[in-house]
């Protein structure tokens, strides 16, 4: 099977992928586009959450993706909460993190790219915890990295995934996976091989799991990039697949 640039006969789980049309996606990317392009890249599942939900509504947002994925195997959800609204951010989680195909939890505060405060995400933390699903960020710069780093020791039994890695800044994040045992890493962000070689060796391969964030970035550039990266064949079954599958076992 070819996946992108790189040969595999092993099942991938891309570990996030968006839906939808605006922000953060250029145009509109459907559940039939992301199946047919995980059909050509040999992508079995992805966990996907709602462009509308990350830009604007995540009410909305939330609902919309719950009917796209019903009854879709291949497919699983993010809910998606902003810390700014938590009255409604509570009852979302209740509504959606209950459910089998919910496998986690996208929490921004107002801006995907806006640090996210332990202080002002504390009361939903408490309340989240209580789901023993992942908690994913989005740290696409340094100062998001060190406020998910911020949270990881305050609540060490969520699993925290970065998502974008601190983009430029990915030494950040490789820095806070080795101090924090329950922060996990995961592919999207900067197109560097270095970042993947480095942040694999830094979590001894078990915290850190594919992800392309299609549409922005498409899952043949990232599979291409591992490749580059020289992961050893007899990792990349837990780099595609195993590491992501034990982090979001439900």
């Amino acid at each position: 099977m070819r996946s992108g640039c790189l040969e595999t006969d092993l099942a991938i789980i891309d570990s996030l992928a968006i839906l939808g049309c605006g922000a953060p996606c250029a145009g509109e990317f459907g559940r039939d586009q992301l199946l047919r392009r995980m059909d050509q890249l040999g992508i079995t599942h992805a966990i996907v959450a709602s462009s509308l939900a990350i830009s604007s509504d995540f009410v909305a947002g939330n609902a919309w993706l719950a009917e796209q994925i019903a009854g879709h195997r291949r497919l699983l959800g993010y809910a998606v909460v902003n810390t700014n609204h938590p009255e409604e951010a509570m009852q979302d989680m209740r509504r959606y993190l209950t459910k089998q195909q919910f496998r986690g939890l996208v929490m921004i505060e107002g801006r995907p790219d806006t640090p996210v405060s332990s202080a002002d995400a504390e009361e939903l933390l408490n309340a989240y915890r209580r789901f023993a699903k992942p908690l994913l960020l989005f740290t696409p710069r340094r100062e998001c990295v060190y406020a998910a780093a911020d949270i990881a020791p305050k609540f060490e039994l969520i699993k925290v995934v970065l998502v974008g890695m601190g983009g430029k800044d990915w030494r950040s994040a490789i820095a806070a996976a080795r101090q924090h045992l329950n922060i996990h890493l995961q592919t999207t962000g900067e197109v560097s091989p270095s970042r993947i070689r480095e942040g694999w060796a830094a979590v001894n391969g078990n915290r850190m799991m594919f992800g392309s964030g299609a549409p922005m970035t498409d899952p043949a550039v990232t599979l291409g990039m591992i490749r580059e990266a020289g992961i050893p064949e007899r990792d990349l079954h837990k780099l595609l697949f195993s590491n992501a599958e034990k982090t979001f076992a439900g």
